[in-house]
């Protein structure tokens, strides 16, 4: 185990020429609704917005993550769901997934998979998840603050991840997070393993580095 890494100066240089803001927070009065409803309505009307909630009821403004952010995180997606087919163990979703949390706050996971047995009697069509998925993985992009992220990766584990993956292909490493243990530093992995949460499952990461 290894203490967590900065970000590097050529990330900030990166991010200084790209034209996406980063994520703006807002503080909400306290009588603001922030129920599901309220904000799925609140994306409905403001379309190429994702919005996310802090477990203090801050509002967060989120924009488009660019080309390759989403290529990156779409291709993760594809070993996750190709495996998941193979062995029709759960469901696997994407970046416009929101999840419930029980601190109140409400997420939006690069890629998530749930089991069958966790998702239950759970409905994932009211727009919502009320329940956390075992496997969530985050994709540093250009305008996000990797400190921030890390904090978001503590929060999904405390929240009842099983495993995750925070990748940040600027520094080429990945933080591997596991339930109450420090993450674990791997250096340009070619590969990550699904582990005893979803095994058998082997992620390519050589189209990442690229």
């Amino acid at each position: 185990m290894v203490s967590t890494p900065t970000k590097p100066e050529s990330t900030a240089q990166t991010a200084a020429s790209d034209t996406r803001p980063a994520p703006i927070t807002l503080k909400l009065p306290a009588k603001w609704s922030t129920s599901n409803e309220t904000m799925l309505t609140l994306s409905s009307l403001n379309d190429g917005w994702l919005f996310e909630l802090t477990a203090d009821g801050e509002l967060v403004i989120m924009t488009g993550v660019g080309f390759r952010s989403s290529e990156r995180s779409f291709e993760i997606g594809i070993d996750i769901g190709l495996w998941n087919r193979q062995v029709s163990a759960g469901h696997v979703c994407g970046a416009d997934l929101y999840v419930r949390r029980e601190d109140s706050s409400l997420r939006l996971p690069d890629v998530a998979w749930i089991s069958k047995e966790r998702l239950g009697n759970a409905d994932p069509d009211e727009g919502v998840l009320e329940v956390c998925p075992e496997l969530i993985v985050e994709v540093v992009s250009v305008s996000q603050n990797i400190v921030t992220q890390q904090e978001k990766m503590r929060e999904w584990m405390a929240a009842g991840a099983l495993l995750g993956w925070l990748v940040d292909p600027y520094q080429e490493v990945v933080l591997v997070y596991r339930p109450d243990t420090e993450p674990e530093q791997l250096e340009r992995p070619d590969s990550l393993s699904g582990e005893d949460v979803c095994q058998g499952l082997e992620v390519n990461l050589e189209r990442i580095w690229k």
